[in-house]
């Protein structure tokens, strides 16, 4: 026989012999009971913000039960915005706990449209009201009762809505003089260097090979553009951004100024350089205006200055940058 099997027995034996009373049962070992720990971001992305609510259950009898559902109202203002029903199916063990989360997700649309009839409101007042239901069906003089663990917790909703994009995307060609200078120094005769440095100015098709023979950086430039379409007090940081092509990193890309806002909308210029012996095959793509689109990936984070949610949440961001609308700038 299993030690569990034994175990389970015994426990069973030792309730029997209390008193044949689920009232004695419940006096002698107490009941279940719900803790509601916190109701906090989880994570955010371009679509909305989704919540972790916590919850601890113990379980104080000698033998485990099983969770049966748990269902919820998440109510804005007193009104139900939206249920949440989920069968856990999980055991909490004999005079143990179980720590378990439920997540839900509610859009910016949704709470921008929530936000006309507060006006003024940086933040909406949620709730989540709801219950865990037990299988007792394992405990013995329990097992035909029923047992729901009611909780509820207030929690603030930030009005806001993070909306991204890309401008002025473009290559920063070097002067002149400085293509030239470099054609030389890579073993060229200046009747050559002054030709294929007149064609990269002038925009001309140059082949991958020309470019590996010089060593040059070339700026990679473009405008973030942020932009926050609620009222809730922000500070949104870039905390690391990337060039890919389907090769894999390319380029890291940096803030050429503050690499964070904390207006309602605001510009971070970035730059990545770009070396002709490592990226020719890439810098020759943007100049030809043929090839992969390059794919710009950005890890963010926002931290609202008026609530209590951890600084710094995640948010990333790509886009798949159209190479045949990347301009051409020259010194």
């Amino acid at each position: 026989m299993k030690k569990s099997h034994i175990i389970t027995g015994i426990a069973a034996a030792v309730l029997s012999l209390i008193v044949f009373s689920c009232q004695t049962v419940k006096e002698i070992v107490g009941t279940p009971s719900l803790s509601l720990e916190s109701v906090g971001i989880k994570s955010l992305d371009l679509e909305g913000i989704t919540f972790n609510c916590n919850y601890s259950i113990t379980n104080p009898y000698p033998i485990a039960f099983s969770i049966k559902e748990v269902a919820a109202n998440i109510l804005c203002s007193g009104n139900t915005f939206t249920k949440i029903n989920t069968s856990q199916g999980v055991n909490v063990a004999a005079m143990g706990s179980k720590t378990n989360a439920l997540t839900f997700k509610i859009p910016y649309n949704s709470i921008l449209e929530l936000a006309k009839n507060i006006s003024g409101k940086k933040a909406l007042p949620f709730a989540i009201d709801g219950a865990a239901s037990l299988d007792l069906s394992a405990i013995p003089f329990l097992e035909n009762q029923s047992l729901t663990l009611p909780f509820k917790k207030d929690f603030d909703v930030p009005v806001f809505k993070p909306e991204l994009s890309l401008s002025d995307v473009k290559i920063n060609m070097p002067s002149f003089e400085t293509l030239k200078n470099a054609f030389i120094n890579s073993g060229m005769n200046a009747v050559e260097a002054v030709n294929f440095a007149s064609a990269l100015i002038q925009g001309k098709s140059i082949s991958e090979d020309t470019l590996k023979k010089i060593n040059l950086d070339i700026d990679f430039l473009m405008n973030l553009n942020v932009k926050n379409s609620g009222s809730a007090a922000w500070n949104f940081i870039v905390n690391s951004c990337s060039l890919k092509t389907s090769a894999g990193d390319l380029a890291g890309i940096t803030p050429l100024s503050n690499s964070s806002i904390n207006s309602a909308s605001g510009t971070v210029p970035l730059k990545a350089s770009l070396n002709t012996v490592t990226a020719a095959s890439f810098i020759a793509q943007l100049l030809n205006k043929k090839g992969a689109n390059p794919v710009f990936s950005l890890a963010s984070g926002l931290s609202f200055t008026e609530l209590p949610y951890a600084p710094n949440i995640p948010l990333s961001y790509s886009y798949e940058i159209p190479i045949s609308k990347v301009g051409v700038s020259k010194n």
